[in-house]
């Protein structure tokens, strides 16, 4: 079974846990006195912890020794263009587990749904999900940015290589492109479900980024992007 994660500002040798919604979580997994358990702290280490003491208010953990994690094959970056919110919860829950660094949300031309206030008063809805999934596989949890339009993004992840997702690309994201080129860092951009303008596509590419497709088959929004995450982390 996979081993609880917590996560936590800082580490010491015994930690005196009494968060009410850890020790729920540690009730739920029926946890007891002996079992082992992970902590990540705010640098993305990680440590296995023994459960010394259990009592009804608190937990004691003990360490036992650091652990080697290993990392995604590539630092992602995920781009989702706007969508209703209760679409873009799946998008942060499964993304966490396929391992993307940080997502951000932001509108593009043809985005169906444009209340970027709507979006930033769910954010702690959404980044309790990424907790929630990150508990699950990662040893720290994404950042979830909010930004006004595909330029903005551009500027704020220009260390990562763009690569947007388009429909009528020429160029096909496969297994043989990712080895081709052999990318760390990607910024992978989604379009909304009536895809990205022409001006759109040119402004990534005048960036120097990659436009690719998946192929012929049809798929919505979201479910393009799980393809993507699973063909780069995976794929390779």
């Amino acid at each position: 079974m996979t081993l609880f994660r917590i996560f936590l500002e800082k580490v010491s040798e015994i930690i005196h846990l009494s968060d009410r919604e850890i020790l729920n979580h540690i009730s739920a997994r029926r946890l007891s006195v002996n079992d082992e358990v992970i902590i990540c702290d705010k640098e993305g280490y990680s440590y296995k912890y023994r459960i010394k003491e259990k009592k009804c208010n608190s937990v004691i953990l003990e360490m036992i020794e650091p652990i080697d994690f290993l990392p995604p094959v590539r630092k992602v970056v995920y781009a989702q263009s706007l969508l209703k919110p209760r679409k873009l919860e799946p998008i942060i829950s499964y993304g966490t587990q396929l391992g993307v660094e940080s997502f951000v949300l932001f509108i593009s031309r043809r985005s169906s749904f444009r209340e970027i206030d709507a979006v930033r008063e769910r954010i702690g809805r959404l980044e309790k999900l990424a907790a929630s999934s990150a508990e699950i596989s990662m040893n720290r949890i994404p950042e979830i940015y909010v930004i006004p339009d595909i330029t903005s993004v551009l500027e704020k992840f220009s260390i990562y290589k763009p690569v947007l997702l388009y429909e009528n690309a020429q160029e096909r994201l496969n297994l043989d492109w990712l080895k081709k080129n052999n990318l760390e860092n990607m910024l992978v951009i989604v379009g909304p479900e009536g895809g990205f303008e022409g001006e759109e596509v040119e402004i990534v590419r005048e960036s120097g980024g990659s436009i690719l497709s998946l192929g012929d088959r049809i798929v919505t929004s979201e479910v393009a992007g799980f393809v993507a995450l699973s063909l780069i982390q995976f794929g390779v």
